[in-house]
């Protein structure tokens, strides 16, 4: 029931303390605003760095080689270490049980790409079907390579939506058109989008198996790339993720001879060891925020209670 008499009281204890009063009120309000901002913020924050790891698979194992830098079994250091496909086969077959996408990858150098009286410069890579799973790729037209096409050598490529608009002008459907890689006509069989936009749009993919023969490859990689079979909580899946890194390497360097300490001669990246450590930083950044915000409303709570102790006072004292 609404009671004039009350409101007339609040009122007028508002008058008498105003300054109070207005610096309470700012004091609350900032603190909401200041919360509502600091958490805003750090959501922000979390979306960017998500959307940053949407470009590639999250749970991503790299593995490339350099040159040796120490001395082993009188090999001397400076020997440059060359991945094989019979490494990758090896690693399948070694860790198989715990990998759910691989791909070899090959990539291949000073090629020109042409259509028809157009040509561009863009990335060749050769790589195996499961590739697209590990760079988060979607399909827009027709087809991503499969086994077939790697096992019968095909001469067929995969542009992205990029090469589409920019050398296959005016080109609505260009499923069985032909781009020339270097003079050689490849059929193309899929147009591919990513997810991290234009900069990762740069590239055509063909089968590993063409790439490797028909542009001189021989057996040669450049580099290996997995995904993680993914374990019961992320502590666990990073733990296995970083100890599958090291038996790679081991059994790499086993296979081409070169020291246990040698800190570059093979290398890895592991994508989940960067997730663990954002997923650690946004949560310590969101507490962060949350402790201040809170911490400012408290201070505008204290001021209020500060005006009703006064008001209580001056009440109990008219009274008296």
């Amino acid at each position: 029931m609404f009671d004039i008499e009350r409101w007339q009281e609040i009122f007028d204890a508002i008058r008498k303390n105003k300054l109070r009063t207005i610096l309470t009120g700012v004091s609350v309000a900032s603190g909401i605003f200041i919360l509502v901002v600091l958490l805003a913020f750090g959501q922000g924050m979390q979306n960017g760095i998500a959307k940053e790891f949407e470009a590639d698979a999250s749970n991503r194992i790299g593995v490339w080689t350099q040159v040796t830098t120490q001395e082993y079994m009188g090999l001397n250091p400076g020997r440059p270490i060359q991945l094989r496909n019979n490494n990758y086969q090896a690693i399948n077959s070694k860790f198989g049980e715990d990998l759910e996408n691989r791909s070899p990858f090959f990539r291949v150098r000073n090629v020109t790409v042409d259509y028809n009286a157009e040509s561009g410069s863009y990335s060749v890579q050769g790589v195996s079907p499961l590739f697209q799973n590990i760079e988060n790729q979607f399909i827009s037209q027709g087809r991503y390579l499969n086994y077939g096409d790697e096992e019968n050598v095909a001469k067929v490529v995969v542009i992205s939506n990029k090469i589409k608009r920019e050398l296959l002008k005016g080109e609505e459907n260009p499923i069985g058109a032909f781009l020339k890689l270097s003079g050689i006509n490849f059929q193309i069989i899929g147009v591919y989008g990513d997810k991290g936009g234009d900069r990762e749009e740069d590239r055509l993919f063909i089968p590993i198996s063409t790439a490797q023969r028909v542009f001189n490859g021989s057996d040669n990689l450049n580099m290996l790339f997995y995904t993680l079979k993914p374990s019961a909580s992320l502590d666990e899946t990073v733990a296995k993720s970083v100890k599958l890194t090291e038996d790679i390497k081991t059994y790499l360097k086993e296979a081409h001879m070169v020291a246990p300490t040698d800190p570059s001669a093979v290398n890895t990246f592991n994508t989940l060891e960067a997730v663990k450590r954002f997923q650690n930083l946004t949560g310590g950044i969101k507490f962060f925020f949350w402790f201040v915000g809170i911490c400012t409303i408290v201070a505008g709570v204290v001021g209020v209670s500060n005006i009703m102790m006064i008001i209580v006072k001056e009440r109990t004292r008219r009274l008296g």
